[in-house]
């Protein structure tokens, strides 16, 4: 094992300039004729968008926004606002009907409670317990969680969404015959913070997922993702209630660091003086507990 730290580097203008390059030779290779970008309102898929555009011209870009009950306006209006900077018109498909048909709000009793405001409250108060007794396992424990407890339950309440989402966006690319363009990043991919065959882990390719959140950043500002978009928390919008995984993770800047030096051999002792024994003991853990989500499916 390595021993020096190594540091995570990049430079947003060459990075964008082989993420362009990189979508206009995907969309070649595929034969498509043009590109299907699920745009949450989030800082990732605003990117990939923004990219896309910059690659394909706004008239081969479709950018897709499938809210729910559950999900925060103010993501759907910065979603709307994005499109229309870009000059696109944002194709809205409220999956409501087709999580209810399936059954995913049952997984959760939260269908009891009338108002968003007030299952965002009720959730709220049960992940402030959660992190208050074992705030260091919280992810694992998600991507552990024993049969029919209420974590068991959320995940599934949650990532079900994340699964209509990818089915949904397929629909609406291949009817016209669009490449599905994701916007999973490498700090997620790292750390399993993202739906196993959701939305934001299938697509036709990833053009940022070599990055990490961090660099992600860089790029956006590099690019001018706007401000309105760049300075909310990164949630994945799954609950009736505001998650910040870069807060969960210890701050995003100092996370891929330490993810950085993992996938550089660095041991994990050498990582200890610098970021913490917990904090570098908590990311090792989750890069270990979610390898099988980068190696699905699993097959000998």
């Amino acid at each position: 094992m390595k021993t020096k730290i190594q540091e995570l580097r990049t430079h947003p203008q060459v990075m964008s300039q082989e993420i362009e390059e990189f979508i206009r030779q995907s969309l070649r290779t595929l034969g498509r004729e043009g590109a299907a970008i699920a745009l949450s309102g989030g800082l990732d898929s605003a990117v990939v968008a923004m990219l896309a555009v910059r690659s394909l011209g706004s008239q081969k870009v479709h950018l897709v926004n499938m809210p729910e009950r559950d999900s925060n306006p103010i993501h759907r209006q910065h979603a709307r606002q994005l499109a229309q900077e870009l000059g696109i018109e944002l194709q809205v498909i409220d999956i409501t009907p087709a999580l209810r048909a399936a059954g995913a709000y049952k997984s959760l009793p939260l269908w009891l409670v009338p108002s968003r405001k007030l299952r965002g409250r009720l959730v709220t108060y049960g992940r402030e317990k959660l992190i208050k007794h074992n705030d260091e396992r919280i992810f694992m424990d998600r991507m552990n969680a024993d049969g029919e407890s209420w974590m068991a339950r959320g995940n599934s309440y949650g990532m079900s969404k994340h699964r209509m989402r990818m089915l949904l966006i397929y629909q609406y690319a291949e009817v016209r015959n669009l490449m599905v363009v994701g916007a999973a990043n490498r700090t997620e991919v790292m750390t399993g913070t993202y739906c196993k065959w959701g939305v934001d882990h299938c697509a036709d390719v990833m053009p940022v997922m070599h990055l990490y959140r961090s660099q992600l950043e860089q790029v956006a500002d590099y690019i001018h993702v706007p401000d309105y978009i760049r300075t909310k928390p990164s949630d994945p919008d799954l609950y009736p209630t505001r998650i910040d995984k870069g807060e969960f993770l210890g701050g995003f800047e100092k996370a891929d660091q330490v993810l950085f030096n993992f996938e550089h051999g660095v041991a994990k002792e050498a990582l200890y003086p610098v970021y913490g024994q917990k904090m570098v003991e908590q990311l090792e853990a989750l890069y270990q507990a979610s390898a099988h989500m980068r190696e699905a499916p699993v097959h000998l």
